[in-house]
């Protein structure tokens, strides 16, 4: 087995590092999420506390070369957390095909909200999001509660931010613009905030769109402290979407911390190098 690595968390005997990493974040964010087990046609399933099972790699599945299932935007949960998330400050270039948690696993999903309309509605929550009310699934409603806290002292500093946080709406039960696969805000866990000053690819013929790089960190910094991803951040991108997926927004933190942890040992191994030459 690879070598534990800085950064990691404990691994189960034989497990592969990657899947260890998928596996405690998955369990950070979701708790009744107790296992990974291996079936006979080496299918792996997440179990959850009360028997269900949820696919987390098919190895028989095709994909396509950047990791992703020949179904676009909708795949197992090891492909949907694959591409990692960046994390604020970064905000790397957005090549076609990049679009770190844009792929999701409708299995997992519906086990954790609700495979309908009834089941999702009957677990969201109301919250105020700038004086507004917006539904959002229960554990999201939460973490939106804890963004708006966290921004309430940056908008008294800088009070120009306030226009972009205009609530757009939460919980939604509808598919897709263009796209025959279910929102994430059928879900209720995801808000759009201010569509006029941060649009959605389909309706820009920007390539990329200068918000991009330009849209406040403040306001992106907030929501990823809290477990959403930002939608800003992929090559067909939605500015004014944020979306709460704790275990990406965890393994993010996770990778960072192990190349920090890497970066020292590194740097001597390049001075030693250099020092033999």
């Amino acid at each position: 087995a690879p070598p534990h690595r800085a950064g990691d968390p404990p691994r189960p005997e034989g497990m592969p590092p990657e899947d260890a990493l998928d596996l405690h974040c998955l369990r950070q964010a979701y708790p009744a999420i107790r296992a990974l087990e291996t079936d006979s046609r080496q299918r792996q399933w997440l179990v959850f506390a009360d028997g269900r099972r949820v696919l987390y790699r098919d190895a028989a599945r095709p994909m396509v070369p950047d990791g992703s299932p020949v179904h676009h935007g909708e795949g197992d949960v090891a492909s949907s957390m694959a591409v990692p998330y960046p994390l604020e400050p970064e905000r790397p270039p957005t090549p076609p095909g990049f679009a770190p948690g844009r792929l999701r696993s409708p299995e997992l999903l519906a086990a954790l909200y609700g495979g309908d309309r009834k089941a999702v509605g009957a677990g969201l929550q109301t919250v105020l999001w700038q004086g507004r009310p917006v539904r959002l699934s229960a554990p999201a409603a939460g973490a939106l509660a804890q963004v708006a806290g966290r921004l309430d002292p940056v908008l008294a500093l800088q009070p120009a931010l306030r226009p972009y946080l205009d609530p757009e709406g939460g919980f939604a039960w509808r598919r897709i613009a263009g796209e025959d696969r279910l929102s994430p805000h059928a879900f209720g866990i995801a808000i759009d905030i201010n569509a006029r000053r941060a649009p959605y690819w389909r309706w820009s013929r920007a390539r990329p769109h200068p918000l991009q790089q330009t849209y406040p960190p403040e306001i992106v910094a907030a929501f990823e402290a809290e477990g959403f991803i930002w939608g800003g951040k992929w090559h067909e991108y939605d500015l004014m979407h944020f979306e709460y997926r704790p275990e990406l927004i965890c393994k993010a933190r996770l990778l960072r911390k192990r190349a920090q942890d890497a970066a020292p040992h590194v740097e001597r191994r390049l001075q030693e190098e250099q020092g033999h030459e």
